[in-house]
């Protein structure tokens, strides 16, 4: 029997639009998500608001009617903001790391572990630094915390905002820890997801071991244009 699961990741802008001056509902987010199937939902730069309570990583589990798990990573008077992974599937354990490498730019994994039928499903949502020492320093932090939750033949779910240009992580990533890039083969133009109006850069990636793509696509146009400085990338997996 095969089990499948439709994976979306997206770095959301804290809700600030294409401009970055905006203030997008996470109503909207949800909107434009549910017109694609997902099971699975991978969020970064998540606003929790320190002074009226109010949460993007709820606004946007409400919107799309899964459960929510948040981790913070990048706290400051007016709130907070981090990574959030949503889901309809059963969560059997969740905890966020700190894989910061200095004290100003503060970067977090959240691991969360949820049931695919008989299956558990090892899903890491990361956001990564913004030079390449800090990049491949954070990348061995997450390989040391995956050997604590995975074993060698259970599906792991690697996604988010890399930051990676020019995919320098691959060597590891894909070299050494066995993952396969689900949009692997794909032009170059295709898999660009930074500026969302313009992309130029492919900074957000979907990486799966023991889970195989079926069909993988990165959404453009509107309104993903207006929601986001990124596009987001889309995946449905299937796992043996």
């Amino acid at each position: 029997m095969t089990e499948s699961i439709r994976v979306l990741t997206y770095n959301i802008r804290k809700g600030k639009g294409a401009s970055g001056r905006e203030a997008v509902p996470m109503s909207a987010l949800g909107e434009a998500m549910r017109a694609h199937p997902i099971d699975l939902v991978l969020c970064q730069e998540v606003f929790h608001c320190s002074r009226t309570g109010a949460s993007q990583s709820g606004h946007l589990a409400e919107a799309l009617g899964f459960d929510s798990y948040y981790g913070a990573n990048k706290f400051r008077e007016i709130g907070h903001h981090g990574n959030t992974t949503l889901t309809r599937l059963r969560v059997q354990h969740f905890e966020n790391h700190d894989i910061s490498t200095n004290a100003v730019e503060r970067r977090g994994a959240l691991y969360v572990r949820v049931q695919l039928g008989k299956t558990p499903l090892h899903v890491f949502n990361v956001h990564l630094g913004l030079n390449q020492w800090q990049r491949a320093t954070q990348v061995r932090q997450v390989a040391d915390i995956m050997q604590r939750f995975c074993t060698n033949d259970e599906p792991v779910l690697l996604a988010g905002d890399f930051n990676d240009w020019h995919k320098k992580l691959d060597k590891v990533i894909v070299g050494e820890l066995g993952f396969h890039n689900a949009f692997a083969g794909r032009h170059a133009h295709a898999v660009k997801t930074w500026h969302a109006k313009r992309p130029v850069f492919s900074l957000d990636r979907i990486y799966v071991r023991h889970l195989k793509p079926q069909r993988a696509e990165r959404l453009s146009g509107e309104p993903w244009s207006l929601l986001s400085d990124h596009l987001p990338l889309w995946a449905e997996l299937s796992v043996a």
